[in-house]
Order: C-alpha cells, then sequence, then structure tokens
C-alpha cells in the first residue's frame, strides 16, 4: 500500500514538473518570438545599437538560429562590435553561405577587426555569387579597393624601412660655468695638505668662473636589413666648448661608432665598438702635460620591455683610455651597468629612471718620476691610477603640457683608489663622493625643434683635499634634429 502511495506521488510530481517546465519554455518562447519581432524592427529603421543590445542577452539560447545569427550580426556590425559581429556570421555562412547578404556583412566584419586577408578573401567570394545586386557588388568592390590601399602602403613601408636613411642633430648652446677647471677652492691649501713637498708654479687657476659657448652635433647612418627597428649604423659625434678669455680651457671631442641594433618584438639589442678623441690644452702645459686624450671603447647592451610602460636594460662596457701626454694615466677600464625606466599611466606621463654601474680601471703603467716616501717609511708611486666606481643615477620627467618636459637628475658617484697613496703621499687611499644635481625644462616650439634651459650642481668630497671642489653651471641650448 505504501509503494503503492509512493508511485503514485512521483507520478504527480513529475506531472508537475513537467507542467511548469512546459510553461517556462512557453513563457521564454513568448519572450524570444517578441524580441525578434522588436529587433527586426530596429534593424529595419537603422537602429542597430539598440538591436544589438535587445539580442545580446540571447545568445546561448538562440544560438545557430539563422535568422537570429544574422540579424545579430548585422546589428553588431553597425554597432562597432566586429568580433562578435564574426562569430555570428560565420555561423550563418557555415550553413547557409548565401543566406542574405551574410558575406557582404562578414566580410566588413572582418575588415573592420583588422583582418584584411579573411575580409578580401570573403569579398572575393561574395562577387562569384550569381544575382548579386547591384548595389553589393558596389560596397564589396569599395572595401576591396580599400583593402588593396592598405596593401600598397604597407607594402610602401616596409620598402622603406629597408631603405638607408640618416640621421641627425645640431646643437647650440651658452651659459656660465662657476669653476671651469674644477678645482680646490684654495689650490697652495689644498696642495700642501695632499703632498709633502710644496706646489710648483706656474699655479693652475682655482675657482675660476667663465661664460661659455657650445656647439654639439652628431650624424648616423642607418642600413636597415629585415626592419626599421633592426639595421647596422654608423656615426659621428661632435662636442665642443670654447670659454671666454680662458683658450686654455676650451675642449672638442670627437667620436666614431659603428654597430648594430636590433629589435624583437619589445627588445631592443646593440652592439657597438667606437673610438673618442678628446682636445683640451690645460693649465699644466706649460709643464708638457694637457688634458688630451682618446680612448677605444667596445659595448653591448640589450632593453628588455617588460610591459608596455616598464623596461629594463643591462650594457657591457670595456674601455681603453689613453693620455698621449702623461701615460701614466692610462688605464684599461670595464663597465657593468643595468637600468629601468617606468611610465607612469596618468596625466603628464611621469617617467622614472634608475641606473647603477659598476666601474673597474686597471693601471696600464707606472710613473717613470723619482719615487716618494710617505710617512710610513715605505717608497711608493704615487700614479698607479687603478680604482673601483660605483654610481647611481636617478631622472625624472614629467609633460606638464605637450610641448614641455620638466626634468630632474641626481647622480652620485663613488670612487676608491685601489692602491696606497695613489694620488698623494699623505693620504693613503683616496676616496671622492660626487654628486649631481640637475634640474631642467625641455620646450619643443614646433617640430624637431628643442629649447633646454638647465641648472646644474657638482659637488665632489675627497679626503684628498686636491680633489675637493664644487661647481654650478646655467645654461641654455637650441637643438635641431633631423630626422
Amino acid at each position: 500500500m505504501l509503494k503503492k502511495s509512493l508511485g503514485i506521488m512521483l507520478v504527480l510530481v513529475g506531472v508537475f514538473v513537467f507542467q511548469t517546465a512546459m510553461a517556462a519554455e512557453a513563457k521564454v518562447s513568448a519572450k524570444s518570438v517578441k524580441m525578434m519581432k522588436d529587433a527586426q524592427a530596429l534593424v529595419k529603421v537603422g537602429k542597430y545599437a539598440d538591436a544589438y543590445t535587445l539580442m545580446a542577452p540571447f545568445e546561448f539560447e538562440k544560438s545557430g538560429d539563422v535568422t537570429y545569427d544574422y540579424l545579430l550580426g548585422i546589428s553588431a556590425v553597425n554597432a562597432s562590435k566586429p568580433d562578435r559581429a564574426t562569430l555570428a556570421l560565420e555561423r550563418v555562412e557555415a550553413v547557409s553561405p548565401q543566406y542574405g547578404e551574410v558575406r557582404l556583412w562578414l566580410g566588413i566584419a572582418y575588415f573592420q577587426s583588422g583582418d584584411s586577408a579573411r575580409s578580401k578573401k570573403t569579398f572575393e567570394s561574395l562577387l562569384k555569387q550569381p544575382k548579386l545586386s547591384q548595389q553589393s557588388k558596389s560596397t564589396a568592390d569599395q572595401y576591396l579597393l580599400a583593402i588593396k590601399q592598405q596593401e600598397d602602403a604597407k607594402a610602401l613601408e616596409e620598402k622603406k624601412a629597408k631603405q638607408p636613411y640618416l640621421i641627425g642633430m645640431v646643437e647650440l648652446g651658452m651659459g656660465v660655468d662657476s669653476n671651469i677647471t674644477s678645482g680646490p677652492k684654495n689650490y697652495v691649501d689644498a696642495y700642501t695638505t695632499s703632498f709633502s713637498s710644496p706646489p710648483q708654479p706656474p699655479l693652475p687657476p682655482s675657482n675660476v668662473s667663465a661664460r661659455f659657448a657650445q656647439v654639439n652635433g652628431n650624424l648616423e647612418g642607418r642600413f636597415p636589413f629585415s626592419s626599421a627597428g633592426t639595421y647596422a649604423f654608423a656615426s659621428f659625434d661632435s662636442t665642443n666648448r670654447t670659454y671666454a678669455k680662458q683658450t686654455m680651457m676650451n675642449s672638442h671631442a670627437n667620436t666614431v661608432k659603428g654597430g648594430v641594433n636590433v629589435q624583437s618584438g619589445m627588445n631592443t639589442y646593440r652592439f657597438d665598438i667606437a673610438k673618442r678623441d678628446y682636445r683640451q690644452l690645460g693649465t699644466s702645459a706649460s709643464l708638457g702635460y694637457t688634458a688630451n686624450s682618446s680612448q677605444n671603447a667596445v659595448t653591448a647592451d640589450a632593453r628588455f620591455g617588460l610591459t608596455e610602460r616598464d623596461y629594463l636594460g643591462v650594457s657591457l662596457q670595456y674601455n681603453m683610455p689613453r693620455y698621449p701626454t702623461t701615460d701614466t694615466q692610462d688605464t684599461n677600464q670595464i663597465v657593468l651597468g643595468t637600468n629601468y625606466t617606468h611610465v607612469y599611466a596618468v596625466a603628464g606621463s611621469p617617467m622614472i629612471y634608475l641606473a647603477m654601474t659598476h666601474t673597474r680601471d686597471k693601471a696600464l703603467k707606472k710613473s717613470q718620476q723619482m719615487n716618494i716616501y710617505v710617512p710610513s717609511g715605505d717608497i711608493t708611486d704615487p700614479t698607479d691610477v687603478s680604482r673601483n666606481t660605483n654610481a647611481f643615477i636617478a631622472y625624472t620627467q614629467y609633460t606638464p603640457v605637450p610641448s614641455a618636459d620638466i626634468t630632474a637628475m641626481w647622480m652620485l658617484s663613488m670612487r676608491r683608489d685601489s692602491k696606497s697613496y695613489a694620488r698623494s703621499n699623505l693620504v693613503e687611499l683616496g676616496k671622492d663622493d660626487m654628486q649631481v644635481a640637475m634640474l631642467g625644462v625641455n620646450w619643443r616650439p614646433a617640430t624637431n625643434w628643442l629649447v633646454k634651459p638647465q641648472l646644474m650642481h657638482i659637488r665632489n668630497k675627497s679626503n684628498i683635499a686636491l680633489y675637493a671642489f664644487q661647481k654650478t653651471e646655467v645654461s641654455v641650448s637650441v637643438k635641431r634634429e633631423f630626422k
């Protein structure tokens, strides 16, 4: 009896559930029928965005219904949603390739999404259809013409990307340097606290301020061999500064460089060799010494794009500075470096750049002069300039208006002599901590023009008095770039 009652109850429950489901399905069907009717009316009057908004929630339920997919695809194309349009219209083409104007709309959807190849193929297939309306043929022809123009422009761009080209710049500037020799405040006092012997005349000027003018230039030839970002290059740089009434401090530096730059996605790899020549009469010319130097260098560096706003760089450099009139200063130098750049996604695009370098200088030749006794009674050579230097740079830039950037930089360089009494016979191990602070503005009054006022202060703290100094430099320059 119990089993019979339970069976009747289950049958009644089943009937109730079935009737409820049927009622719900009928309700949904009625709702979807109304949706289709309303959507067709909206499409007919050109209200495609409203039609898409109305139809989109039913896609899971109605997907596969040719009429629904066709209307949804047309609405999505005209509502600037090409990705959704291609899915719906591809379903229509798969089961009914000549339904309505599905290929016309599908070709437009591919074109909007940037898939020119599939768009071209779809339009060409459409033109082969029999009984094609003149309006559809005209529309397809217009899109095929636009695709051809894109292909031609791309081909021209690729051709140009593989053609050699030149870039360069010329910069003119002027300013005031508060300490042109980077010497101590009082040369005689500084010398007597650094060496046991008195300074010999003629003495160099100390803390001399002077106006200067500068002319800088650069010219680089690039020879692409696979893309615009992958090329061989050769460049020439010239930096020249002239001081008013202090011709001994006029300087000229020329650098010739050649190498390869390789771009792979967001990453860039660069290798170059360079030769630099520097000329300056200096304050010791009367003693037979000048500040002239030359340097051969080999550099390899890589810049990795971590994100669209974050970059990490690493570098390795080998330099060979040589001094023709003071060959005891010759060194072989290794520089290891790393840097990080981040651009913030806020108004003004503030940018920070952080860099660290470690430099090792190994002296090649010791002095031929007479050895000097140090306080301990040992004999030493005060010209072994082997040293280690660590440097940290922090740079930031902010763009308050599109035509101008505000820039700031701070650098700390810490030099530590490797040999006892290398620069003084009274101070065993020389230590220098140099700080450089800079504040400037980059103003772009016109395309390829840059006006750059700048304030810079340098202070070197040293336990050898002769090498302690500070200076301030104010300048303004105008640069013209050629691209």
